[in-house]
This record gives C-alpha cells, sequence and structure tokens, in this order.
C-alpha cells in the first residue's frame, strides 16, 4: 500500500492552468457537490481568493496527481482554499499530511490564522480537521428561490462596475464576511459576472446571468436604507430581468445573517452547509 510520504509535493508555479484545474478536477471525484472546472473557471475563482501559487501544491504520486492544496492569502490570514485526494489515494493519510504541510507552513511563514469551510454533511473531513487542531467558527448556508414566469413588472435595474460595488460594500456591508464574500473577493469580480443597482438604494451581483440558475454573489442595502423593502425589491427586480431562472446563494452565507429576509423573498434554505473553520497561531 502507497504511503502518504511517498506523495511528490510540487509547487504550484511548475503547473499550467489547465494542469491544476485538471489535477483539481481528478481529486474532487465524487466529492458531495459536484466540482466542473476549466482553466477558465479555475483561474477567475482563485484570482478572487488571492491564491498564493508559491504556497500552493499539487501532490503526485508515479505521474499523477494524487492531492492538491490550494492556499489564499491575505495579510497575517491564510485559507485553504481547496483541498481534495484523488479517489484511488484516499483512506491512506495522504490528506493529513496534505493539511499537516498546509498548517506547517501557514506558522512558518508567520501567520495568525488559518481558515477553510468544509461540507458539514462531510463527516469524515470534519473529523480530520478537528483532530489537526481546528475549531468551528460558524455554520455557513445556501438559498434558492424557485423562478418566475416571464411578463412580470418590477423596478428597472442600472448596470455598474462590478469594482464600484465592491467599494460600496467595504462601506455599507457586514463585517467580518466570509472570506467568499468579503469586498475583496468581489473586487476581483470581472464578465461574465454583472452587478446592478437599484435607484442607488440597493446593488447587486450575479455570478453570470447566463448560466441556468442566478448565482447571487452579493445583497447590498446602505444602512440608511435598510427595513424600507429595498432588498425584496432588488430580489423580485433581479427576478423579473431575468425570468424564468431559479437563483441560488450557495452556501457561504453565515447562518444568522439575514435568514428572515430570505424567508420573507421566497428563499428556501438549501441541504448543503459547510462549517467555516480556523486555527489561531
Amino acid at each position: 500500500m502507497p504511503h502518504p510520504d511517498d506523495a511528490i509535493a510540487r509547487p504550484l508555479p511548475e503547473f499550467t492552468a489547465a494542469d491544476a484545474a485538471a489535477a483539481m478536477q481528478q481529486c474532487f471525484e465524487g466529492y458531495i457537490v459536484p466540482m466542473r472546472t476549466t482553466p477558465e473557471s479555475w483561474e477567475r475563482r482563485f484570482r478572487s481568493e488571492h491564491l498564493d501559487p508559491f504556497a500552493s501544491r499539487i501532490y503526485e504520486r508515479e505521474g499523477q496527481s494524487a492531492a492538491v492544496l490550494f492556499v489564499c492569502r491575505r495579510g497575517w490570514t491564510s485559507r485553504v482554499g481547496g483541498m481534495a485526494v484523488a479517489a484511488d489515494a484516499r483512506g491512506r493519510g495522504l490528506g493529513r499530511r496534505v493539511m499537516r504541510d498546509a498548517i506547517d507552513h501557514a506558522r512558518a511563514r508567520g501567520d495568525h490564522t488559518l481558515l477553510l469551510e468544509v461540507i458539514e454533511q462531510n463527516t469524515p473531513a470534519v473529523k480530520l480537521y478537528e483532530s489537526l487542531g481546528f475549531r468551528m467558527a460558524r455554520r455557513l448556508v445556501g438559498y434558492r428561490r424557485d423562478p418566475v414566469p416571464a411578463g412580470g413588472t418590477a423596478d428597472a435595474l442600472r448596470e455598474m462596475d462590478p469594482l464600484e460595488l465592491a467599494r460600496i460594500t467595504v462601506r455599507e456591508g457586514e463585517p467580518e464576511l466570509p472570506w467568499m464574500l468579503a469586498p475583496e473577493t468581489l473586487s476581483a469580480a470581472t464578465a461574465p459576472a454583472r452587478a446592478f443597482a437599484l435607484e442607488d438604494r440597493a446593488f447587486a451581483l450575479i455570478a453570470n446571468p447566463d448560466a441556468e440558475t442566478l448565482s447571487l454573489s452579493a445583497l447590498v442595502v446602505p444602512r440608511a436604507h435598510r427595513r424600507r423593502g429595498w432588498g425584496t425589491r432588488m430580489v423580485r427586480a433581479l427576478a423579473a430581468a431575468f425570468p424564468g431562472k431559479p437563483m441560488q446563494a450557495v452556501a457561504i452565507v453565515p447562518d444568522d445573517l439575514a435568514p428572515e429576509f430570505f424567508a420573507h423573498t421566497g428563499w428556501e434554505r438549501q441541504g448543503i452547509s459547510q462549517f467555516e473553520m480556523r486555527m489561531d497561531f
């Protein structure tokens, strides 16, 4: 049986984006949430998350991808943006070795905190991280809203620069947002993502309006205009602008962030949730 130390760790800059996307696709095969990765989507995602290529690794055994570790960094905080072990290498301790590498390297860099997200329903992974010293910081949930038929009326939307929306989020967004919802992430949004304003009272970012499901990446109502229905009007305006498409907010939303708003505007909480976990040095 192969030993976990047999896998060779190679820094990410030794690979192309196509190599990295293929390795990620292979190592996440059979994962709880299906993973479809192209070089373009891989680059777009990890650019926004501040991937550090020299802190990231692809682990190989006999020339084949056995595990991936993608590390993102901002200031004194680093985050495991992706870690997975290929199906034929699982259950042999390689995942533990990879995570120990991530922890050791973060400590050696002088990082103060190491973060990760893990599917709550992935019990083996949760237990692994807990055994390594991570603790749960909060639960992240997702929502889905059924499509509305064409022909409805709603407020007109103004398209805006996604970077402008990110700057508004810095001023008006909630503090301590998860990594994927933070203004730093939103500031890197580029096409096909599109941002919209509703009378400069509500702002929203959609990941890709051409997708079958509209993925809501951000919804911001400035503090001076909250509790006046602007968030509800924005949701309805988006639904009317893209009729026939369901909407989703993937499981990166803190479970205590506006649950009443989601329920009031017709969203249903989804069965898949995540734990945000952290280790402080």
